[in-house]
């Protein structure tokens, strides 16, 4: 049978950090690797015996709102050693306020354990605790044991951002477009809050015109460069892929905060669009066109490119779009009726390929076009 002595010597050899809480609440003992987080400033909650676990928790949520208000954990959620942290999902607040919640149920007996992750700021950067709370054998008080699982999360957010990110322009990849599409079809929203990865949302983006009766729940517009092949012929696939990422920058400098642009697939690019009014996404499109009109410097190269867009807007019947003739610009602004109420809703993959589509009719009517004027001009 251990003596006191030889269990309060386990307990303060143990490597994470653990509080031992009465039934009440309060904090009865915290082990020697708690005491050195907390000299360190990085204790989960500064907590010392004979305090309020539960007041602890309110206290440490309301430092962490007002921190977060006054931009402080906005920079070192920014400065992160992996890279910036998205600041549309990096929450201090509710988390601290979920611990509470759950560590007023152990200690109300209503669980006998809870578990959660939650970020905590740290210099530079943040980090991630594993949280675990259960009730003691004897059922007259609890334990909370932490864990530092920072590495763990930042390799899962590697391997998240890998999975989901181009290689080549650094932008969403068919997989992320996929999801965050998906996301705008189900809750018909604009996507503000699925701009993850790609741009946070700034206030003033909130400030549109009422919607008209054009609008849709989600717009997509299909990107597909002209003759890239010769790009890759030409120069090389070393300056092809260079010209994509180049092409990517031009196309992001027009797009508005909560419109979204990935890579597709070879040279064809999607913009999950903001605003589902057919006439912005129609100018949209005309913007988008015209950022190529410039060459590019690729490699000491001169490159010209041109871009056919097609547009699709979920819940209308397709909107022609755009090769870059300004007459079928126009044709498309014009077209973009509803679908008859009842009409089964289209998935991400099909609303991107009617935007292709598009395309494909748009460069048919050229090459129709072109062979009629050769004729008659034979």
């Amino acid at each position: 049978m251990p003596t006191d002595d030889v269990a309060a010597a386990v307990f303060d050899s143990l490597p994470s950090p653990v509080a031992v809480l009465g039934p009440d609440g309060m904090v009865a003992r915290l082990n020697e690797a708690w005491r050195r987080s907390a000299a360190t400033g990085v204790a989960l909650l500064p907590v010392r015996p004979g305090m309020s676990w539960l007041a602890a928790c309110d206290h440490a949520a309301e430092a962490a709102a007002a921190a977060w208000a006054t931009g402080t954990q906005v920079e070192q959620a920014r400065s992160s050693p992996t890279g910036p942290v998205d600041l549309t999902t990096f929450d201090p607040v509710t988390p601290v306020r979920t611990l509470a919640s759950l560590s007023r149920q152990v200690i109300d007996r209503r669980r006998t354990r809870a578990r959660i992750e939650l970020p905590q700021p740290a210099p530079p950067g943040h980090r991630w605790l594993d949280v675990r709370l259960s009730t003691l054998i004897r059922g007259d008080g609890l334990i909370v044991v932490v864990e530092d699982v920072t590495e763990r999360r930042h390799r899962e957010e590697d391997l998240r951002r890998q999975a989901t990110t181009d290689p080549i322009t650094g932008m969403a990849n068919r997989t992320a477009l996929r999801a965050l599409l998906a996301a705008r079809l189900t809750t018909g929203g604009s996507g503000a809050s699925d701009a993850t990865g790609a741009r946070a949302v700034s206030a003033a983006s909130s400030a549109r015109t009422p919607p008209s009766p054009e609008r849709a729940g989600a717009a997509v517009l299909f990107l597909d460069l002209d003759a890239f092949r010769r790009i890759n012929y030409s120069f090389g696939y070393s300056t092809g892929d260079a010209a994509l990422h180049a092409v990517a920058r031009r196309f992001s400098s027009v797009l508005g905060p909560t419109d979204i642009l990935g890579r597709w697939d070879g040279d064809e690019f999607v913009v999950l669009v903001g605003s589902g009014d057919a006439p912005d996404v129609a100018h949209l499109a005309e913007r988008l066109a015209a950022t190529l009109d410039e060459p590019l410097d690729v490699h000491g190269h001169h490159i010209r490119l041109t871009v056919s867009v097609g547009i699709a807007l979920a819940g209308t019947t397709a909107p022609r779009a755009s090769d870059n003739h300004p007459e079928q610009r126009e044709q498309g602004r014009q077209r973009g009726t509803r679908k008859a109420a009842g009409a089964p809703a289209e998935d991400a993959d099909a609303l991107v390929a009617r935007a292709g589509a598009e395309v494909t009719r748009a460069r048919s009517r050229g090459r129709a076009g072109h062979d009629r004027r050769s004729r008659s001009g034979q």
